[in-house]
């Protein structure tokens, strides 16, 4: 009989290995844990303002920590930021020190099979900017212009690509983003090619300047869930979805950047 009800049985018991990650009757529980927990852990490297810094009182803000806690509240969750260094961020989350990854942290298909990672809430490519009031509103129109760049960024190197294109560019080469943009303003005619963050922020405090079309490369800011999380990784996306519906998301770039 023992014999007969292992035949019977050893083939159900394989399907259910192979269907499941722990075998039969296992499932996914990571959003389960952090609601029956009623915190979300999540891990963050504060040192990339706006997106997450240290302020003069000691608490960690920014753009990323606000999209954290109003994630953690359609979760109906406490948010407890876990502080690590960047290098370690991906080890800290796989060794369970915390359950999600918000951390300016760009896109990387290198690690797709050790997390899961959100849809985007934010494009850091590089960008064009140019006067507001001039005649430049597409890459085109660069020809015959002055392009200020930050010296080896992304953006240098999307500028020489459109250089290879209309050779009238004249690029001009900075060591910062920022020294590109201030020569961009003594120069009506001219424009700049630089990262997103680096743009936003300098048109939000130079009246005058805008940025011009989406980025000329994608370099997507996304959460991460260990590769298992599904349950929890579905809940966010859930929340991040609802938030760039009702207007939060944008609400909370234009605060921040």
């Amino acid at each position: 009989m023992l014999r007969k009800l292992a035949v019977l049985y050893l083939p159900l018991a394989i399907c259910c290995l192979l269907l499941t990650p722990a075998g039969c009757g296992s499932s996914d529980r990571s959003l389960a844990r952090v609601q029956a927990a009623g915190v979300l852990r999540v891990g963050i490297d504060p040192s990339w303002p706006p997106f997450e810094y240290v302020d003069a009182n000691g608490a960690i803000v920014g753009l990323d920590v606000d999209l954290a806690r109003t994630i953690g509240e359609k979760l109906g969750v406490q948010v407890h930021f876990v502080v690590s260094g960047w290098e370690g961020l991906y080890d800290a989350l796989r060794a369970g020190q915390f359950d999600l990854i918000i951390s300016a942290l760009p896109y990387d298909p290198w690690r797709t099979r050790d997390v899961l990672y959100s849809s985007a809430y934010f494009n850091a490519g590089p960008v064009i900017v140019a006067h507001a009031d001039g005649t430049i509103r597409r890459p085109e129109d660069l020809a015959g212009r002055r392009v200020y760049v930050e010296l080896g960024s992304e953006g240098d190197v999307q500028a020489r690509r459109l250089k290879k294109r209309w050779a009238a560019i004249e690029i001009v080469s900075f060591d910062t983003a920022q020294a590109a943009l201030e020569a961009l303003l003594a120069d009506p005619s001219g424009a700049a090619v630089v990262d997103h963050v680096s743009a936003r922020l300098f048109e939000r405090d130079h009246a005058g300047l805008q940025v011009v079309g989406e980025p000329l490369y994608d370099e997507f800011y996304v959460m991460a869930v260990e590769i298992k999380a599904q349950s929890l990784h579905k809940a966010i996306e859930q929340a991040l979805s609802e938030l760039r519906k009702n207007g939060e998301l944008d609400a909370l770039l234009d605060r921040w950047l």
